[in-house]
């Protein structure tokens, strides 16, 4: 059965001005049609659900997060190497407060023990809820680098061999640690993690496999070496040169920002306090984070934003956008169509297109006027399934 549904406003996310009085048909999984009501035919038979006061969208896609991490409980690679039952359970609930946030796609940035693998095949199976994932399986760092946890690569071939292994255990992409990080004491924030020939292997295989290369990377040597190497997307680029940007830009890379789990009250500043080491690398990077992030605005390299394990918290990702000088259009394109196209999944979703995989939101408010407005969610449809009864603890 068709289900048409009809709100106050429909945004699409194609780039068309929002419509009044819009409407979305729903065919099993995909749109069929999108637009004003007067101009899509609604078959008589169509199961009507009407939300004359909201604001219809696509749903939200989180570029970068992980599944089994709570940044708040500190230690996040500590986390990565606890017993797997406990990273199971973790897991669950973290999925299932991402679709309730509206949340109906997610890239998860690694997870040891194959678990996003796992919980993919399972999601797709329906025995756990949670949104459709694109996965990179185990992360590629050195013994010494940062995210460091179970598995580390060092040297051409054993990168090689750890993104053939990933590949085969069903990566959607790969992903390399190029530089330190703020949430654990290895490598400073400015240190390279690899060297050139070692980044360019793993772009290599990924290519190799038809898929790409997402790098962590704050500042330093490690972005231009992943840059020139033909890494696809920097995750974070918190501290990123300007010289950075325009190469970025130049080469038609993308950034991915996450920015709650350094900002936000809940994240590392919670989860670590009691570590001098990476509470004075947090410090560090928050004094120069708000002047990096309206340069990376400023600097026109095309961006997507996610939450890294801030489970629930992407419209506040969003809306921190605007602080840096983002319209509320760019704020909801970076967690929608932008999304989308970073992950190189825009012929599935990220609008509501004709053929598209129907994943849409309403909304009591317009985030246009309000990105706030995303913290009230009324109904949560992925692949043309409803989710807005769904119970997070």
């Amino acid at each position: 059965m068709v289900t048409a549904i009809r709100a106050g406003l429909l945004w699409d996310g194609t780039g068309a001005e929002p419509v009044r009085d819009g409407v979305v048909l729903v065919d099993g999984e995909r749109v069929v049609a999108a637009g004003p009501a007067g101009q899509v035919g609604v078959p008589s038979d169509a199961q009507l659900v009407e939300r004359p006061d909201e604001f219809l969208m696509p749903g939200l896609i989180d570029a970068h997060t992980h599944i089994t991490i709570i940044p708040g409980l500190g230690d996040q690679t500590g986390q990565l190497m606890q017993p797997i039952e406990r990273q199971v359970l973790r897991g669950t609930g973290n999925l299932r407060r991402m679709l309730r946030s509206g949340v109906t796609t997610a890239r998860i940035m690694a997870e040891e023990h194959w678990l996003d693998v796992t919980f993919k095949q399972e999601i797709e199976a329906g025995t756990v809820a949670g949104p459709r994932l694109l996965v990179c399986t185990r992360a590629i760092t050195p013994s010494n680098g940062h995210g460091r946890s179970i598995d580390a690569f060092d040297g051409v071939d054993e990168v090689r061999k750890g993104a053939r292994e990933n590949l085969h255990a069903g990566a959607d992409f790969l992903k390399l640690f190029v530089t330190g990080g703020v949430s654990s004491t290895r490598g400073g924030l400015n240190s390279a993690s690899y060297s050139r020939e070692e980044i360019r292997v793993a772009v290599e295989e990924a290519e190799r496999a038809g898929t790409y290369v997402a790098a962590h990377a704050i500042v330093g040597p490690g972005i231009r070496l992943a840059v020139e190497e033909g890494v696809r997307t920097i995750e974070h680029a918190t501290l990123a040169t300007d010289d950075d940007l325009a190469l970025i830009k130049e080469r038609g890379a993308w950034v991915v920002l996450t920015q709650s789990i350094m900002l936000h009250p809940t994240g590392i500043e919670q989860g670590d306090r009691d570590n001098p080491a990476i509470m004075a690398k947090l410090r560090d990077a928050r004094g120069r984070a708000a002047e990096r992030y309206r340069a990376i605005l400023r600097s026109g390299v095309r961006y997507a934003v996610g939450t890294d394990s801030m489970h629930g918290l992407l419209p506040w990702e969003m809306a921190q956008l605007i602080e840096w000088g983002a319209t509320p259009r760019e704020a909801l394109l970076a967690g929608t169509r932008w999304a989308a196209e970073c992950s190189r999944i825009d012929d599935q979703v990220g609008t509501l297109s004709e053929g598209k995989l129907a994943d849409l939101l309403t909304v009591r408010g317009n985030p246009l006027d309000d990105l706030s407005a995303l913290e009230h969610l009324d109904m949560i449809m992925k692949a043309g399934r409803r989710y807005d009864d769904l119970s997070v603890e």
